[in-house]
C-alpha cells in the first residue's frame, strides 16, 4: 500500500482532484461567459502577494491598480484563448510544461522522507558526500622566477639544514617573500588546492607528516613543507550531513517524480519519430 501511495502519476491524480473539486465549491454557477466576478479571496490573494513583495498593505489607490490590472489579465486571457493565440505557441506549451512539472515536484513532498530514506541514499551516493582529507602544514618558498636555475638547488641546501628539526627549525631567514600563509592549520584539501594549486596538493600525497619534504612543485614555484597534521578523507555519519542529504535526497525525488509522470502519460500515446535519413536509400548511390 505504502508503495501505492508513493508512486508519483497517483499524487499527481489526487492532487489535480483535489483542486478541481475545491475550484467545483468555490466556483461561481450560472455565470455568463463574458462576465468576470473577482471573489474575496481573490481579492485577499491580491492584496497577500503585495503585502509579501512590499512588506506593507497597498495603499487605497494601489489596490485600485490591483483590480484594475487582474481585469486586464483575465481579458487578455480570455480574448486570446477565443483568438487561438494558445495553440502552437511555443512559449505557452513550455510554460505549461512547466507548470505541470512544478506541480508532479510539489507532489513529490507530500511523503517526506524517513532515517531510512536518508541513510540509504547517503550509503548509495558517499561520493558526494565525503568529508575531505586535511592536514596542518608549514611551507617555504623558494621562487623559480628570482632564483632562476639556482631554486632547485638553494631548496635542496635548506632542507638539508633543516631536516630532522620538524617545527623547531628556524625558517624565517629561508626562502623567498610569496603573498599567501606559511603555516595553514587544519586546511582542506580543496583550500590548499585553492592557495596553492592542484599540482602541490599531488605533491604532499604520501607524505608523512613531522618531517620537512620537498622541493614540491606549485603554480609559484618550489616549496619546502612541514605536514604538521594529517587527517584522511572519510564517509561521514548522517547526522554530519544530514541537511546536505536531505536536500540531495528532495531533488532526487523531486525528478523522479516528474519522470514517473512523464513515463505514466507516455503509455497513453503512440509516439513515431520519423527517421531523419531514409534508410532504405542510405547505402545506395555515390558518396
Amino acid at each position: 500500500m505504502s508503495k501505492w501511495l508513493k508512486e508519483p502519476l497517483v499524487h499527481f491524480l489526487l492532487l489535480g482532484a483535489v483542486i478541481f473539486f475545491v475550484y467545483g465549491l468555490v466556483a461561481e454557477k450560472g455565470r455568463a461567459e463574458n462576465e468576470i466576478f473577482i471573489s474575496r479571496g481573490q481579492q485577499e490573494n491580491l492584496v497577500n502577494t503585495f503585502s509579501r513583495t512590499w512588506q506593507r498593505l497597498p495603499t487605497p489607490v494601489e489596490y485600485q491598480g490591483l483590480l484594475k490590472d487582474y481585469i486586464r489579465q483575465e481579458i487578455a486571457y480570455r480574448q486570446s484563448r477565443e483568438m487561438g493565440l494558445d495553440q502552437d505557441d511555443i512559449v505557452i506549451r513550455r510554460r505549461l510544461r512547466q507548470k505541470m512539472e512544478m506541480l508532479a515536484e510539489d507532489v513529490a513532498g507530500l511523503v517526506p522522507p524517513t532515517e531510512e530514506d536518508l541513510q540509504a541514499y547517503l550509503d548509495g551516493h558517499t561520493e558526494n558526500f565525503m568529508i575531505e582529507p586535511r592536514m596542518s602544514l608549514q611551507q617555504i618558498y623558494f621562487s623559480s622566477d628570482r632564483r632562476g636555475e639556482r631554486a632547485a638547488a638553494d631548496a635542496q641546501e635548506a632542507l638539508q639544514n633543516i631536516s630532522g628539526q620538524g617545527a623547531m627549525a628556524n625558517t624565517e631567514a629561508l626562502g623567498d617573500p610569496l603573498p599567501l600563509p606559511a603555516v595553514l592549520d587544519d586546511a582542506g584539501e580543496s583550500e590548499i588546492a585553492r592557495l596553492f594549486g592542484s599540482v602541490f596538493v599531488e605533491g604532499l600525497r604520501g607524505v608523512e607528516a613531522g618531517s620537512w619534504t620537498g622541493p614540491v612543485a606549485s603554480g609559484f614555484g618550489l616549496h619546502l613543507v612541514l605536514v604538521m597534521d594529517r587527517r584522511d578523507g572519510r564517509v561521514p555519519v548522517l547526522d554530519e550531513v544530514r541537511p546536505d542529504v536531505l536536500r540531495e535526497l528532495m531533488n532526487q525525488q523531486r525528478q523522479d517524480s516528474v519522470d514517473g509522470l512523464y513515463e505514466k502519460l507516455a503509455e497513453n500515446y503512440s509516439i513515431e519519430i520519423e527517421p531523419l535519413i531514409d534508410t532504405d536509400a542510405a547505402g545506395t548511390g555515390s558518396p
